[in-house]
């Protein structure tokens, strides 16, 4: 009787870890960013503090899903799956240029795909 509850026990746990296990994670995926249009050391979707915004829309996207701005982590609000905003340091708009713009869930480690975003002269 003693070898079966250990046996049951097992198995049990094996099928617990096997269907558990198997969930596959998906990735944030970036479909959209706005504004579509950024002048250099302009603000833009300006907040009350002052600070500019930029919003996304996506698909996956959890509470622990960042926006990042070339290599840079913004400080990222998440709406919902399908929205997050987030505060830009106007460092990062002051000169013209072309820069790469990407989720990142910090809890997964799941990156999404990459879009450009111009900063206008």
């Amino acid at each position: 009787m003693n070898r079966k509850i250990p046996r049951i026990l097992t198995l049990l746990l094996v099928m617990f870890f096997a269907f558990t296990g198997c969930k596959k994670i998906a990735p944030p995926v970036l479909k959209e960013i706005g504004p579509a249009k950024i002048t250099a050391a302009q603000g833009f979707n300006v907040q009350p503090n002052g600070q500019s915004a930029l919003w996304c829309k996506t698909e996956n996207a959890t509470k622990t899903t960042v926006i990042i701005w070339g290599d840079r982590m913004l400080l990222t609000t998440f709406g919902s799956p399908k929205e997050l905003t987030a505060l830009v340091p106007q460092e990062l708009y002051a000169k013209p240029g072309q820069f790469t713009i990407y989720l990142l869930d910090r809890g997964t480690g799941l990156k999404s795909n990459s879009m450009v975003i111009v900063v206008e002269q």
